[in-house]
């Protein structure tokens, strides 16, 4: 390279991230997300109190890190979106059927003499998405039928593995994204007490 040849912006951003003191710490914060593909910047402080003293036994802020925030993954399910977390999560599930089906990490090989249900639980749907079919459009429907949002109700596209659109409503103002926020929000209190009532009934 001649002395009048610049290097790209990229070259010389990644050079100065290297060569910064907060480098190391900031690799191992990248290292940490296991290759996530959009990961969480999340900022603000935490804290650990002593309830009877009101003495704080650790703090931690991320004030402290060298680009002022914390990365963590996205823990997204989907291969299209993040790969990395995807494959993490499908690893997961399966070490989470196989030790229930024939024991290990934890669990007794005697559960293999249990009786076995394989129950698939869906969500409530809170409206139409946009999604991926094999060698099908999305959401056929007969054009011209448009919501009260005066927006078309169906689509008619073949949508690429990586199109942004997948998963996203159909209609943004016809979709319940309260009643999404408050499912999710109550989802664990639900599953516990489905989890109960179904032992309660497998009992009886």
């Amino acid at each position: 390279m001649s002395k009048h040849e610049r290097h790209p912006d990229w070259m010389t951003d990644l050079a100065r991230v290297i060569n910064a003191p907060g480098y190391p710490r900031w690799r191992a914060m990248v290292a940490a997300t296991g290759g996530c593909a959009h990961p969480i910047h999340l900022s603000g402080e935490s804290a650990l109190v002593d309830t009877g003293t009101g003495e704080i036994l650790h703090l931690y802020t991320t004030d402290d890190e060298p680009s002022g925030r914390l990365l963590i993954a996205c823990g997204n399910r989907r291969a299209s979106v993040c790969p990395a977390c995807s494959q993490l999560y499908q690893a997961d599930t399966f070490h989470l059927i196989r030790t229930g089906l024939s024991g290990g990490k934890g669990v007794p090989e005697t559960v293999s003499a249990h009786p076995r249900a394989f129950v698939t639980l869906t969500a409530p749907s809170f409206g139409p998405v946009h999604s991926r079919r094999d060698g099908r459009a999305c959401r056929p429907r007969k054009h011209g039928r448009v919501c009260d949002h005066g927006r078309a109700i169906g689509c008619h596209t073949h949508h690429e593995p990586h199109d942004e659109r997948l998963g996203q409503p159909i209609c943004a103002d016809c979709y319940d994204y309260p009643g999404a926020v408050l499912w999710q929000a109550h989802a664990c209190v639900l599953w516990h007490r489905f989890t109960l009532a179904m032992r309660q009934e497998l009992v009886s």
